[in-house]
Formats: C-alpha cells, structure tokens, sequence
C-alpha cells in the first residue's frame, strides 16, 4: 500500500527572488517523496518551517518570531557552511530539497523531531563551555581551522588575528565543532601567539543578541533590569542605536516596554539587549519598574550620553530627542 501524503505548511520571509523561486521548485519536488508542501509567506501563523534569509538582524527578529511559536527553520546565510537548518548563500535547488525533507521529515516521527533537529543540542558547545563549572578554565574549540579558546577564568575568549565575534557567533550552533580542555602550559607554549586577540563575554553576549538573539534565553515580559555597569561592547558587533538604550539600563532600572518607547526601537530588539545583560551577569534585577515615560535627561545623564558620544564617535543628540 502507497504511504499516505503527508502535507505541511512552509512559511519564507526575507528571501531574494533566486532563492525564492529556488525554495519553489524544492517544495514542489518533495511530492515525490508524498509530502505536499503548501508554500506561503511568513505572516506570524502557525507553520512547521519558516525559510528565513536576508539581513541578519532581520532574519533574527524573524527567528525569534518562530521560536515563540515552536516553528523549526532553516536560514540561507551569505558565507555560512551547511549545516543542519542552515545552508549558505547561492543554495542549489537540491540542497534546498534533501535539507526540507531533513527538517520535515522522512516519517511521522521525523516530522515531530524536526524542530529539535533545527537547534541541534540545544546550548551550542561554545556556550556550554563558557558555562562550565569543572576544574578545567581553558576549552580549545574547532570547527575545522577555525579556533577559538574560551578561558572561563578570565571570562574571555581568544581568537586569531583578523577573527571578529560577528564571525563567529553565526556559526555557533554548527554541529562540527569539538571542544578539548586544555592546560595553561599547553596554551601558552601552543596557542597564545596564535590566538592574541581576547575578547569579553560580554562582548560576546551582546554580539549574539545581535545576530543570534534566539540563542539566548529569554527575560521574562515585565522583568524591571539595570546594568551593573557599563558593558564591554566592539563598536563593529553594536549598532549605534542600541548605545542611547544601553546608556539608560546603566543610569536606571526599566522594563522592556518602556525602554523600547523611550528609546524608539522595537520592543523585540530592547527584549535581545535585556536577554545580552542577563546573560552576561550585567543584570541586576528590580522590584518596581520603571515608568512607561522617560524622565527628563539631568546634567549627570548629558555628561554620561557625551562621554558615550565621544568613545564610539557619535552624535546621540537625535537620539535624546
């Protein structure tokens, strides 16, 4: 007896006319393996796959969006190595089909794993090891020639010459990374002239709120935050209008809500910088939360946005206004 059609709903947002018509073709191929898929564009309604490529910030607002809703999804990344729900820019139409059937799945049983199958171990491993409470402080991480030691002692991570985080963050979940505890003899004889650059936590949590915010665990809706201090953040891995909302959880404690009126951005991207702080150990929580309206700005505040004005080189005027 013929196995049953199975039909499934795929959602795409953000994806260029190629890809698109690509997409199209790989779906109606699937009829071959008795799966109709009904192809329609991402408008928030439940899916069992959103398609997502385009700008990072975007796709990961998008991400976000399906991760709410337990949608699994595949992202099309210009310079990204395929990987389980990711295929890089220029995907041929096969590779868009076999990763469909992957991710929706051969059987019944493969189809409702398909969301696990998209965030592959849950916490990526370089998470993991900067999350680890054994003996070891030094982790080497590979994928491939690419390495990066993480030094939980110093809560930092160190990268080669020419590495930035914004190119490591997006391939964090890649399933070919490894991760081997090392001995500070070894790192220092070994690694540490071929890893010179040292780069935060914080930086790094930021960095992902931008790129990768769905990585992150989520602040609760209400949660009333202010940062400890003020974050170690790269002027590359954090746009410039994120600084005027970050100044303001360095003056005072406020909710997403009303951060997000005060500082004009959406509220999905002050719900990142909240899930960056927390994450990070910058967060310390409060009782009351602030009011909907921002206060007036006093001298302490002007002199506080200047100096931030005057480190990344930027006129936040606009934004205070």
């Amino acid at each position: 007896m013929n196995t049953p059609i199975r039909h499934f709903r795929v959602a795409h947002a953000g994806l260029d006319l190629l890809h698109a018509t690509r997409l199209k073709l790989a779906c109606s191929l699937l009829l071959a393996e008795r799966m109709d898929i009904h192809l329609q564009p991402w408008n928030g309604e439940q899916a069992e796959l959103l398609v997502v490529g385009g700008d990072p910030s975007a796709m990961a607002v998008l991400q976000q969006q399906a991760r709410t809703q337990g949608v699994a999804t595949l992202r099309i990344v210009r310079g990204a190595t395929a990987a389980t729900g990711v295929l890089p820019h220029g995907a041929s139409v096969r590779d868009i089909n076999q990763e469909l059937a992957a991710l929706l799945g051969g059987t019944a049983e493969a189809a409702d794993q398909a969301p696990d199958r998209a965030t592959p171990q849950g916490t990526p491993l370089l998470l993991r090891a900067m999350q680890s409470a054994d003996d070891a402080s030094l982790y080497l991480l590979q994928r491939g020639a690419t390495r990066v030691v993480v030094d939980t002692a110093t809560r930092s991570l160190a990268l080669p010459v020419g590495a930035s985080l914004s190119e490591i963050v997006p391939l964090l979940d890649d399933l070919t990374w490894s991760s081997t505890p090392l001995d500070m003899d070894i790192f220092q004889h070994q690694y540490v002239y071929l890893l010179p650059r040292r780069h935060s936590f914080e930086s790094l949590y930021f960095c992902i709120a931008r790129h990768r915010p769905q990585l992150l665990p989520a602040v609760a809706a209400g949660t009333s935050l202010q940062l400890l201090h003020w974050p170690d953040l790269d002027h590359r891995d954090v746009p410039a209008s994120w600084l005027l909302p970050i100044a303001r959880l360095h003056a005072a404690s406020w909710t997403s809500t009303a951060l997000a009126a005060a500082s004009g951005l959406p509220h999905d991207t002050v719900q990142f910088l909240f899930s960056a702080a927390a994450s990070s150990g910058l967060a310390k929580h409060q009782e009351n939360a602030v009011p909907p309206s921002a206060r007036p700005a006093g001298l302490r505040d002007s002199r506080f946005l200047t100096w931030v004005a005057r480190r990344f080189g930027l006129d936040l005027q606009a934004g205070r206004a």
